[in-house]
């Protein structure tokens, strides 16, 4: 009996020690998608983060896992390059994730792009693809929470 109380209180704070991120947890800014590299049929794309830690305590980002959508179509599974990333108490720390796929995902988003209109454009304009990225954020001690961001592909945000 006495064992089962142990665990009990052992979860419970387990739990709470996730709960105070989770409750305001990290805000992921994606600051910029591009296509990084192509090497024959593979295409490599790399997504800038900024992250900022909305709590009075450390917090560590084990993991960054998502999809990056081109045009609605859904182009590759990206992650976190490097993990953990450590968000000091309010502040703010950057990242990168990578995404890579076939040239055959690209293909579909350029001519989604095109069925709607993408390639009409004034004279002097260049092109704009747009993504979306949607994923799951895992903190250390395994609290998890969704994040979606979306924005014009080669965009930098300052």
């Amino acid at each position: 009996m006495l064992g089962r109380v142990a665990l009990a209180a052992f979860v419970l704070l387990l739990g709470s020690c996730a709960t105070v991120a989770l409750r305001s947890p990290p805000r992921i800014d994606v600051t910029g998608v591009a296509l990084e590299r192509v090497e024959g049929p593979d295409a490599y794309f790399r997504v800038d983060l900024e992250l900022t830690n909305r709590v009075d305590e450390a917090v560590a980002i084990d993991g960054l896992e998502g999809t990056l959508a081109i045009e609605g179509e859904e182009v590759a599974h990206a992650q976190l390059a490097r993990a953990p990333v450590h968000l000091p108490a309010n502040g703010t720390a950057n990242a990168q994730m990578t995404a890579h796929t076939g040239m055959d995902a690209i293909l579909r988003a350029v001519a989604a792009a095109m069925r709607k209109g993408a390639t009409l454009l004034a004279p002097g304009a260049r092109p704009v693809l747009h993504y979306t990225l949607k994923g799951t954020a895992t903190l250390a001690g395994g609290g998890r929470f969704p994040f979606a961001k979306s924005g014009e592909l080669g965009e930098r945000k300052p």
